[in-house]
């Protein structure tokens, strides 16, 4: 049996389809936007390091999406209501890379939940635009010769549960906002010239 339907409910019915194709299409260019502009920054990072890193991170660049980089993993999970892969790794351990980390664009970078430089030949300091990662969970950057003091904006990061920044030249104290910090589970500051006293807050 046919069923008529009203020209007005047909009208509303077409309407409501359109607008969620139009919301879902502007989802997508606008997820893409974000690894598009994901790319630019890991290889803005990779044109301030020096001739052998850039030969150790040759496939950079290579491919139209950095998700098969060297090193690069991605992920659709990382943010609600999220359709395109972003980036949500980089694991670049012993690479011998040589460079800082003030060139790295994190703002790009906000669904990180792995940091791994470690044990690279990284130099400078760790800025304090790394707080912007609030999805991190592992930040590995020992192994370098990184200098300067601990960020106190790393207390931001509450996802973060390894915090590993031991065997480098980091100075001063350790910040008292790294107790803030409540999923941290494993931290090593180790082997740097840091003075003062453990913070009370830490483990707390």
């Amino acid at each position: 049996m046919e069923m008529d339907v009203p020209p007005k409910m047909l009208a509303s019915l077409t309407m409501t389809i359109l607008m969620t194709m139009m919301a879902t299409s502007m989802t997508l260019a606008a997820d893409a936007a974000v690894l598009k502009g994901q790319a630019r920054a890991l290889l803005i990072w990779k044109d301030s390091l020096d001739n052998q890193s850039h030969q150790a991170l040759h496939s950079w660049g290579n491919t139209s999406t950095p998700c098969n980089w060297r090193g690069i993993s991605c992920d659709t999970g990382v943010q609600r209501h999220q359709h395109w892969p972003v980036i949500s790794g980089i694991s670049l351990r012993g690479m011998r890379l040589r460079g800082a980390l003030e060139s790295l664009n994190f703002s790009a970078l906000r669904t990180l939940t792995r940091l791994d430089l470690s044990h690279n030949l990284l130099t400078g300091s760790i800025p304090p635009s790394i707080e912007v990662l609030r999805e991190l969970h592992a930040l590995l950057l020992q192994g370098n010769q990184i200098r300067g003091s601990i960020p106190l904006g790393l207390g931001n990061l509450t996802k973060l549960y390894s915090l590993m920044l031991h065997e480098n030249e980091l100075s001063g104290e350790i910040p008292s906002q790294i107790g803030n910090m409540s999923s941290l589970v494993t931290l090593n500051l180790s082997s740097n010239h840091l003075v003062g006293h453990i913070p009370c807050e830490i483990g707390t």
